[in-house]
């Protein structure tokens, strides 16, 4: 029997996985008798509400938001049918009995799901969502804030060259314009404060000061047109 390594799209799939399951998901593909990719494995909320929405899964509690699940499909044609999937679920229940780690498949359902492989319930009994799917929201959260001040922080360099403008005599439309930036700010503001809380504080101090200084320049600036 030839065998077939994990590739490098199922090794990363693999990432955040209980290591029991990949254990046995790394044996099953040295024995398999059809080489197995792994489309699935760790997922954030979102991605479940997105897969659930589609009609792709039929719950928002499921074992791969804590780790304990992984779909598998056959790498020759990516595909579900059956005689390859019966072969890679030989291959997982051999490699999970030799390992001692039991499993479950979901072709043993009365609703078949047979890519999904999950650690059983009675042995790993993990509820929640696991820290590595919060740790990965929680990046991805940050992210977006990061952007907004950042895109933010530009528009008010535009601020500061007006201002410069301004008090140089050269004639711009100014103290509309930073009205406008100050109450684009204060909104963005009031959003970091609520996507930020428990998050990064650092990120809302520098949103915090990037208003601090906008609405500072509109009050110097008035001052100087009038």
């Amino acid at each position: 029997m030839t065998a077939h390594p994990l590739n490098e799209r199922s090794i990363k799939n693999l990432a955040g996985v209980h290591p029991d399951l990949v254990r046995v998901v790394e044996q099953a593909a040295l024995r398999c008798e059809v080489p197995i990719v792994v489309t699935e494995g760790l997922r954030t909320q979102d991605r479940q509400k997105q897969l659930k929405a589609a009609g792709k899964s039929w719950t928002l509690n499921s074992r791969h938001l804590t780790g304990h699940a992984v779909d598998l499909v056959d790498a020759d044609n990516y595909g579900y049918d059956i005689p390859d999937l019966d072969k890679i679920a030989a291959a997982m229940k051999s490699a999970a009995d030799e390992c001692g780690i039991p499993i479950v498949w979901g072709g043993d359902w009365k609703s078949k799901d047979t890519p999904h492989f999950e650690l059983d319930r009675k042995a790993y009994p993990a509820t929640g969502v696991s820290t590595g799917t919060l740790v990965a929201e929680k990046i991805g959260t940050i992210a977006k804030a990061r952007a907004t001040i950042a895109t933010t922080v530009g528009a008010g360099a535009v601020v500061v060259k007006e201002a410069s403008d301004a008090v140089t005599g050269i004639d711009t439309p100014l103290v509309p314009a930073v009205s406008k930036g100050v109450a684009e700010t204060v909104t963005n503001v009031a959003g970091w404060s609520k996507v930020l809380a428990g998050h990064d504080a650092s990120v809302f101090l520098v949103g915090a000061a990037v208003f601090a200084g906008v609405a500072g320049m509109s009050w110097a600036i008035a001052k100087v047109r009038s």
